[in-house]
């Protein structure tokens, strides 16, 4: 297993890489949850490690992890505007 590395965060949204995958992640509370949802679609989460964004990531290419990191991102700031 190579190293998972942290390409862009927003908020609790994270792009994540390894090996030539790419993946949106989601942090909370200490742990991190596959987007859309945990390969088997569990509610659980695991550590906020390499090997715990290893074991929830919809790993994808780098266009289409892009893109969910922007619509992600977008969402969350327009949220954040109508809250204040």
């Amino acid at each position: 297993m190579n190293r998972v590395s942290v390409v862009d965060e927003n908020g609790s949204f994270r792009l994540v890489a390894c090996d030539g995958r790419f993946a949106v992640v989601e942090t909370r509370a200490g742990k991190v949850f596959g987007v859309p949802q945990d390969r088997d679609g569990g509610r659980d989460g695991a550590a906020d490690s390499p090997d715990g964004i290893e074991s929830v990531a919809r790993w994808t290419g780098e266009g289409e992890a892009r893109n969910l990191m922007r619509d992600l991102s977008r969402r969350g700031d327009e949220l954040a505007r109508r809250m204040l």
